[in-house]
């Protein structure tokens, strides 16, 4: 059966409980998920327990918000050593960067007179990962605007906008080597849609090869047609792993459904054959430096 690998929680910006995404999963007849919160792994436990509840196998991973200059592009990492007490210290940190980013919105916007209280929207976002979604949310239930797509404009909080603050940049190639450090697999999320130019053409992406990037996630819910067979013709040319995803925020995705991308059992046995292959390359480097090791 097909799997969807771009998921949102309430760790992050989505509206679903972990183990919701997994029952809406099972409904839709998906055979593997992937949670990919934006900079946290905080509901990856959750998630893996649900699913093995239900049947649905879970690959762990982070969707990280990257810089490469003054582009910013996310960064898939999967099967990423989400339970390594060194990996939880490096995410806190971009953790509480988030938390003070989202303090200093809700503060310019309360001083254009859009009043709202960091609490309520936390209350909103179910934990203190708070994201531009949350915020949106809590203008319409407070009566500030009509629909959420309303707060992301030059007025509130659009990329650029009087109450918008930019996001704390992370080097795409240093996340890169950082995913790989944790085991995880490095894919450039939803190429056709990054912010500071109008997309990644093969160039771009060449570049991020060198740096180490294992695949492009070709299929998503705003490629179309003509970008995904682009992006799937890259990944060809370039020998990456093909990737897809709904990017599925809930609530926070107005029309979008889990499931409405789905990734091709094939490219799912590939990006498992070569994680295992990467795995043990990884333990025999470290036999032959550690002889010691069993």
């Amino acid at each position: 059966m097909p799997a969807d690998l771009h998921l949102h929680s309430i760790y992050s910006d989505g509206s679903c409980t972990p183990a919701r995404l997994i029952e809406l999963a099972r409904e839709k007849g998906l055979d593997t998920v992937a949670l990919a919160d934006h900079d946290t792994v905080a509901g990856i436990g959750e998630m893996i327990e649900a699913g093995a509840e239900k049947g649905i196998q879970v690959i762990p991973a982070i969707e990280f918000s990257t810089y490469q200059g003054e582009v910013e592009l996310h960064i898939l990492g999967y099967f990423i050593d989400y339970s390594s007490p060194s990996f939880q210290a490096e995410i806190k940190k971009l953790y509480e960067k988030r938390k003070e980013r989202a303090a200093g919105m809700i503060a310019r916007l309360n001083e254009l007179g859009v009043r709202l209280s960091y609490q309520e929207v936390r209350n909103l976002a179910g934990s203190d990962y708070i994201g531009r979604p949350h915020i949106a949310r809590a203008m319409v239930e407070a009566g500030h605007i009509r629909e959420m797509k309303d707060a992301f404009s030059s007025e509130y909080i659009g990329n650029g906008g009087q109450a918008y603050l930019p996001k704390y940049k992370l080097d795409t190639a240093e996340t890169i080597q950082l995913i790989h450090e944790y085991g995880g697999l490095a894919v450039l999320a939803h190429p056709y849609y990054v912010n500071g130019r109008d997309f990644m053409d093969k160039e771009g992406i060449e570049v991020l090869v060198k740096y180490g990037l294992d695949g492009l996630e070709v299929y998503h819910s705003k490629h179309s047609r003509e970008a995904t067979a682009y992006y799937l013709q890259i990944a060809r040319e370039l020998g990456l792993l093909v990737s897809g995803g709904s990017d599925f925020h809930g609530a926070n995705s107005p029309g979008l459904e889990i499931g409405d991308i789905r990734l091709a059992d094939k490219y799912v046995k590939r990006i498992r054959d070569y994680y295992q292959k990467r795995k043990t390359s990884s333990r025999l480097a470290q036999k032959r430096n550690c002889p010691h090791i069993i």
